[in-house]
């Protein structure tokens, strides 16, 4: 059972998740932005993973959420035996691209280059994707890179996500039976 839950907590703001590695892609998102839950729609759609997430209002409900899906993620993968551990994918949307790689290593880390034109993409404010990102990696101690370009900020986004599930899904194949480290242990 690669199941996990967790509760995020990022100054006054908390939030809750929960997830099925082994899922089938369905996603019960409220989390206060119509934008944000389409985009953990098209995540979980992408990485199979089954997940519901709730935000509580507050200025930054959008970091207590990433702190709690990672949580959750790292919960679900225990010690890590048996995983894959690395995960890569580049996903198109129209004129779009965005490259993720990532390691469950252990050790939390973002990299992140490209930008968006606007100040907001429906009800989301796009420099909130960066800090939802860190707090992501830093629950479920995971380094990340992501690359992207575009016209349509919409479309670099969602290209983001999805190609974020792809390698995801990836990284967390049960392949072998030992933690996927020289030292043993992640």
């Amino acid at each position: 059972m690669r199941k996990g839950k967790a509760e995020g907590v990022f100054r006054e703001c908390g939030a809750n998740a929960a997830l099925d590695l082994d899922g089938s892609g369905r996603a019960q998102i409220s989390c206060g932005s119509g934008f944000l839950d389409h985009m953990l729609t098209a995540l979980a759609r992408t990485a199979l993973l089954d997940l519901t997430a709730e935000a509580k209002p507050g200025f930054y409900k959008t970091q207590a959420l990433g702190e709690a899906i990672g949580l959750a993620l790292d919960g679900s993968l225990g010690d890590r035996s048996g995983i894959r551990r690395y995960g890569s994918s580049s996903v198109p949307m129209d004129e779009a691209l965005a490259d993720v790689a990532l390691d469950f290593s252990g050790r939390p880390y973002l990299v992140i280059s490209g930008e968006f034109r606007g100040e907001r993409i429906g009800d989301f404010e796009v420099q909130l994707l960066q800090p939802f990102l860190e707090a992501l990696c830093t629950g479920a101690r995971l380094t990340l890179h992501v690359r992207f370009y575009g016209e349509n900020d919409h479309h670099k986004a969602e290209s983001i996500f999805k190609a974020l599930g792809f390698a995801l899904r990836q990284a967390w194949a049960r392949e072998g039976t030992g933690v996927p480290s020289t030292k043993g242990v992640i």
